[in-house]
C-alpha cells in the first residue's frame, strides 16, 4: 500500500517511497504473489490485481507511473476498508505500509487502524527529518467588517520566514503585504505507560488514542494579514491569495475561494425630511460594517413606490406616516419576500392598519413601565441585557393574534416588540416610537445594537466566502433535463458528452475554480487542498508502536472448513428422519381413514 496524499510531495518523499516498495517487490520469494494499492483521500485504488512474483515487473512498471496527489489520508479508514480490497478468501497477508504517517492521518478511534485477518502489518516511513512548511491556512471575511479580508499564514519552519501575501479578485492583482513569521518552537507532549492492546508495556501519551508526540517537534507559528477597504460589487467573484516565494509544497501556498458579496440598500421612510427619529435610525444602519448598507433617505409622501424593489430592507419610524396606497404598496413589497422594520409612531390615532389589519392598537396612555420578557433566542435578542435598562413613560397597548410572535414585551405582558410573517417577507415592528416623550431607548447602545441586529437579520446575510477541499463531493446543481457543462481550472472539459446528462455531483481533483455553466448563468466553485495534510508532523513512535501491537484476528482456514463439512455430513441423517417420520404419519391416517369409514347397506 502506498501513500499517495498531498504531503507526500514534500521534498523527496515520493522519492524514497517508490525506493521503499522496489525494496519490497525485490524480496519477494518465487511462491509469493504482490498486489499494488494505492491509498488517497477515501478511495483505495487497486492498482495491480494479485500476481504472481515472476511477474512482478508489471508491477513495477504500474508502481513507477503513479504519482501523489492532493488529498488526504486517514489511515482508519484505509485499515477499515482492507477487507474489502484484500478479498477473502486469500492467502496469509504480509501488509506493507509506505507512508509518511503523518500527525493528521491518525483517525478519531484508535481501533479503527485493527489491521484486517491474518495479516501482518509492515510500516516502511519514508517522512525523513524534513518538517518545513508555509502555508496559507484560511481566507475569511472580517465578521467585524466585510470590506476586510483576513489571511491566515502558518509557519513549521525551524528558522524565521519571510512571506508575500499577494490578493488577487477575478485575476487581477488588487494588493499584497509583506509578513515575517518566527522561528517554530519546539513542543514535547508528556508521557504516560500503558498496556498495549498487543501485552506488554509500551510509552503512550497521556490520551491514548490522541496521536501526541513525545518527541520533540515544531510548534506552529501563526500570522493574520489583513487587507482593509477591499472594494467589490454585488455578486460573485474570484479570490486567489499567495504567497511568494512558494515552498516544496506550493500547492499550499494558494488557497482559492468565492466570495459571493453582497451590496444591500436600505431606504429610510421618514414623515418628512427633518423628522427626528430619522437620524437615529440612518446613523444607527450605517454604522453596521458587516455587512456595510447604503442608505437612502426619502418622505413618505413624496417617494415613487415603484422602486421598492432595489432596496433590500425598508425602515419606517413611523408607519402611520405612509398614506394608504404606499401601505398597499408596502405590503406587495413584503408578500414578495421583501424585509421591513417599523415602529408605531407617536401620531398613531388609528385603531387599525392595513398592514396589520388583525391587530387591535390601543390609544397611548401615560404610565411608566419597564421591560419584563425578552425572547433571547431570537438572533437579534441574543444580547439584550441592556433592554432592561430602558425606560418608557408612555405605552400604547397592542392587541395581537397568537399566532405573532412576541419578541420583547412589558412587565405587564403587552407587546413592544413583535416580529410578523408575510407571505414570502416578514417584519419586525416596533410598537413604541423612538421619541424622548415616549421613553429613552435611543440614548442607550441598545438601540444601535438592536437597529444593526435587525437590519442584518432582515437582510437575511452577510457576504459570504466558500471553497471545498480536493475530493469532497459537490451538488452541482446541473440535471438531466437541463444539461450544462462543467470545466476545470485548466480549461478543459470535465465532462464528456455522455456524462453531461448525469452531472449532478462533482468530485473535483484539481486545486483552482471549476466553471459550471447551466442553462441560468454560471457558477463558480473553488478547490485547495486539504489544509490538515500541511501539517507535516509525524505521528509518534509510541503510537506507531502501539499500532503495531493490536492484536489481529485470526484468517479463516481450509481445514475448519472441512471440519465444518465432516459436521455437516455427521448430522446428515436429522433431515432423512424426518421424512421417515412424515410418511409413517401419512399412513397412519390412511390406515384411520380405512378402518374409521362408516359402511353403508347396498341393496343387492
Amino acid at each position: 500500500v502506498v501513500d499517495a496524499s498531498f504531503s507526500m510531495q514534500h521534498g523527496d518523499r515520493w522519492t524514497r517511497a517508490l525506493a521503499a516498495a522496489e525494496s519490497v517487490l525485490k524480496s519477494l520469494r518465487s511462491a509469493d504473489q504482490v498486489m499494488l494499492v494505492r491509498a488517497s483521500g477515501r478511495r483505495m485504488d487497486i492498482v495491480h490485481e494479485p500476481t504472481p512474483a515472476r511477474d512482478a515487473g508489471t508491477v513495477r512498471a504500474k508502481l513507477n507511473s503513479l504519482a501523489p496527489g492532493r488529498e488526504r489520508l486517514d489511515f482508519g479508514f484505509a485499515m477499515s476498508t482492507a477487507e474489502q480490497w484484500l478479498r477473502t478468501p486469500r492467502p496469509p497477508v504480509l501488509l506493507h505500509v509506505v507512508s509518511d504517517f503523518q500527525r493528521s492521518g491518525a483517525p478519531l478511534r484508535f481501533a479503527d487502524l485493527e489491521p484486517p485477518a491474518g495479516a501482518q502489518l509492515v510500516m516502511h516511513d519514508v517522512s525523513g527529518r524534513e518538517r518545513d512548511n508555509v502555508f496559507i491556512d484560511n481566507v475569511s471575511l472580517s465578521e467585524r467588517d466585510t470590506r476586510s479580508l483576513e489571511v491566515d499564514v502558518v509557519s513549521t519552519a525551524s528558522e524565521p520566514q519571510v512571506r508575500t501575501v499577494i490578493v488577487l479578485i477575478d485575476g487581477e492583482e488588487r494588493a499584497r503585504r509583506s509578513v515575517t513569521l518566527a522561528a517554530a518552537a519546539s513542543e514535547r507532549a508528556p508521557e504516560l505507560t500503558v498496556s498495549g492492546e498487543g501485552g506488554g508495556r509500551i510509552g503512550a501519551s497521556a490520551e491514548p488514542d490522541a496521536p501526541n508526540n513525545s518527541s520533540a517537534e515544531p510548534k506552529a507559528e501563526r500570522a493574520r494579514v489583513v487587507f482593509e477597504d477591499v472594494h467589490l460589487d454585488a455578486g460573485a467573484h474570484r479570490v486567489e491569495v499567495r504567497l511568494d516565494p512558494h515552498d516544496e509544497l506550493a500547492d499550499d501556498d494558494r488557497f482559492f475561494a468565492v466570495v459571493e458579496h453582497a451590496d444591500p440598500r436600505a431606504l429610510l421612510l421618514t414623515r418628512n425630511a427633518d423628522a427626528e427619529e430619522g437620524a437615529y435610525f440612518a446613523a444607527a444602519i450605517g454604522a453596521l460594517t458587516a455587512p456595510r448598507v447604503e442608505v437612502t433617505r426619502e418622505s413618505a409622501g413624496r417617494f415613487d413606490a415603484s422602486g421598492l424593489g432595489d432596496y433590500s430592507v425598508l425602515v419606517v419610524p413611523d408607519i402611520f406616516a405612509v398614506s394608504s396606497a404606499m401601505a398597499t404598496r408596502l405590503e406587495q413589497y413584503v408578500r414578495a419576500g421583501g424585509a421591513l422594520l417599523a415602529t408605531l409612531g407617536s401620531g398613531a390615532q388609528e385603531a387599525q392598519h392595513a398592514l396589520f389589519p388583525d391587530w387591535r392598537i390601543g390609544k397611548p396612555r401615560p404610565r411608566l413601565v419597564r421591560i419584563g420578557a425578552i425572547d433571547a433566542s431570537h438572533p437579534i435578542l441574543r444580547d439584550a441585557s441592556e433592554w432592561h435598562r430602558v425606560r418608557f413613560f408612555r405605552q400604547r397597548p397592542v392587541d395581537i393574534p397568537d399566532e405573532e410572535r412576541i419578541l420583547v414585551s412589558y412587565t405587564d405582558g403587552s407587546p413592544l416588540l413583535i416580529e410578523r410573517t408575510l407571505d414570502a417577507g416578514r417584519m419586525l415592528v416596533l410598537t413604541a416610537p423612538i421619541d424622548r416623550q415616549w421613553n429613552d431607548l435611543a440614548i442607550h447602545p441598545a438601540f444601535v445594537q438592536f437597529i444593526s441586529q435587525a437590519t442584518r437579520y432582515l437582510i437575511g446575510g452577510d457576504s459570504a466566502m466558500a471553497s471545498v477541499r480536493v475530493g469532497a463531493p459537490v451538488a452541482t446543481g446541473l440535471t438531466g433535463s437541463s444539461g450544462g457543462q462543467i470545466f476545470g481550472p485548466s480549461g478543459e472539459r470535465v465532462l464528456g458528452l455522455a456524462a453531461t446528462t448525469n452531472a449532478e455531483r462533482l468530485v473535483p481533483t484539481e486545486i483552482g475554480f471549476y466553471e459550471i455553466r447551466h442553462a441560468h448563468g454560471t457558477r463558480w466553485l473553488a478547490v485547495n487542498t486539504d489544509r490538515r495534510e500541511s501539517d507535516l508532523r509525524q505521528l509518534d513512535p509510541n503510537y506507531l508502536a502501539r499500532w503495531q501491537a493490536l492484536r489481529q484476528k485470526p484468517l479463516r482456514t481450509e481445514a475448519p472448513v472441512a471440519a465444518s463439512s465432516e459436521t455437516s455430513e455427521r448430522r446428515s441423517l436429522g433431515p432423512l428422519l424426518l421424512w421417515i417420520a412424515a410418511l409413517l404419519l401419512l399412513a397412519e391416517v390412511l390406515m384411520a381413514n380405512r378402518y374409521l369409514a362408516v359402511r353403508r347397506e347396498v341393496a343387492r
